[in-house]
């Protein structure tokens, strides 16, 4: 096999639906038909803080199947930390590969100049940014807020349009400006391209309800559906054939019958909660996200008499929801207190470097071929097999696979699965 084409993609895959399926089609119309795509997809755990819908392995064999050459795992760390760690994380793990040349994500802009200036802008935070961002802060303004108005003030400045700074309001386009971040301070060793996003943001309450579920549905709304199907795979075939791939639809219904029930994160309540109630005010503090009075917080809202409810975990979250503490940073550091993830790690990875290996998760023909390239260009481990995480070196390739292999075995315990699958699953090969 020749000189291939490869492009990275960071993901979830949670699950994977249409929309992801449209990004690999615009990949090959844009790339060549024989582009080898290389994902780094989160594992146990996603970026909002929650656990995945399902298993790590099951997602890995639903990318392969629609044409993913390989797929390599997020470390923890990285996969449920905010926007900028998160990308960091996956871009330095695409570089790392030494294989891939080129980035692909979407957003909603669809504009890279728009979106790489925006990330120029905020890799060099100049004084009046800075000076804007601080006072908004103080004025109790989130952080969301704070930036996008401190961004649009130094676009006037600068004579730019300070509307791009509404960029910053939607999901997606963040993430794209933090990826080109990533890609600035590492000189551009890789290239990006951004496709415009298309389908769902997402879906409210009412619209789940109702059972629409389009063409180009959102993951949010696809797990929507999972949920109300209450584990039955007649219903789930019935509202989720429109929304997903059959091949990746197929092994998730497959994962069903086995007996994996869907995973939700009102699974991880019992956990947190007691782990909320036996905590000091000392020890919380120094947990990854809770800075700030969070942590403390949540421990006097869970220590309040319960009320009758459903779902406890929510409650909790909309009682410490407030404009400095959101809803997303407050889920990261619930899923930080569970696998005792602190500032000091982040600080450890940091130091180091960012990611410690490559935990490869599967691969089909081409992605052997990249294999055999990473032995050779690689820099970092690549990792085939779990207990090549026992063999790490050095503090934070140590503490990094710790967290990994707890993510999973926390996440098994919420299923109701046996521990150690980082061990007894082989990777997966097409």
């Amino acid at each position: 096999m020749g000189v291939m084409k490869t492009v990275g993609i960071i993901t979830e895959y949670n699950p994977y639906h249409n929309g992801h399926a449209l990004q690999y089609d615009r990949v090959r119309q844009r790339f060549g038909s024989d582009t080898a795509i290389v994902c780094v997809m989160s594992g146990s755990f996603t970026q909002r803080g929650e656990p995945a819908i399902v298993d790590k392995w099951s997602r890995t064999r639903m990318a392969l199947s629609m044409g993913a050459s390989l797929v390599i795992e997020l470390p923890f760390p990285f996969a449920t930390a905010s926007a900028e760690r998160f990308a960091s994380g996956g871009i330095n793990c695409l570089a790392a590969t030494g294989v891939v040349g080129q980035v692909v994500f979407g957003s909603e802009s669809g504009s890279l100049t728009d979106l790489t200036c925006l990330a120029s802008l905020l890799v060099e935070e100049p004084p009046l940014f800075k000076s804007v961002l601080r006072d908004e802060l103080d004025r109790g303004m989130s952080f969301p807020v704070a930036r996008q108005r401190a961004a649009a003030a130094s676009l006037a400045q600068s004579g730019e349009d300070p509307g791009i700074a509404t960029l910053l309001e939607t999901a997606n386009n963040i993430l794209a400006i933090e990826y080109l971040k990533a890609l600035d301070r590492m000189g551009g060793t890789l290239k990006p391209w951004t496709h415009r996003r298309e389908g769902q943001a997402y879906i409210d309450a009412e619209e789940a309800t109702a059972g629409n579920c389009a063409h180009l549905a959102s993951a949010t709304s696809i797990r929507a559906r999972i949920r109300m199907a209450n584990g039955r795979p007649s219903q789930m075939l019935q509202s989720l054939a429109l929304a997903m791939p059959p091949e990746t639809l197929g092994i998730l219904l497959e994962s069903v019958r086995s007996g994996q029930r869907p995973l939700f994160p009102e699974a991880s309540a019992p956990i947190i909660l007691a782990l909320l109630g036996s905590e000091t005010p000392d020890r919380i503090d120094r947990i990854a996200g809770m800075e700030e009075g969070l942590g403390r917080r949540l421990m006097q809202m869970a220590a309040r008499p319960a009320k009758v409810s459903v779902n406890l975990l929510e409650d909790l979250v909309e009682a410490a929801d407030t404009r400095r503490f959101t809803r997303t940073r407050i889920t990261r550091a619930m899923t930080a207190l569970m696998a005792g993830l602190t500032r000091d790690d982040l600080a450890l990875f940091d130091e180091a470097g960012g990611p410690q290996y490559l935990r490869v998760l599967g691969f089909d023909r081409k992605g052997r071929h990249l294999l055999k390239l990473m032995r050779q260009h690689a820099s970092l481990p690549v990792l085939t097999r779990g207990s090549d995480l026992l063999e790490l070196t050095g503090p934070a390739a140590v503490r990094m696979a710790g967290l990994d292999r707890l993510s999973t075995d926390l996440w098994s315990a919420m299923a109701g699965l046996p521990a150690g699958a980082d061990f007894d699953t082989p990777v997966i090969m097409r």
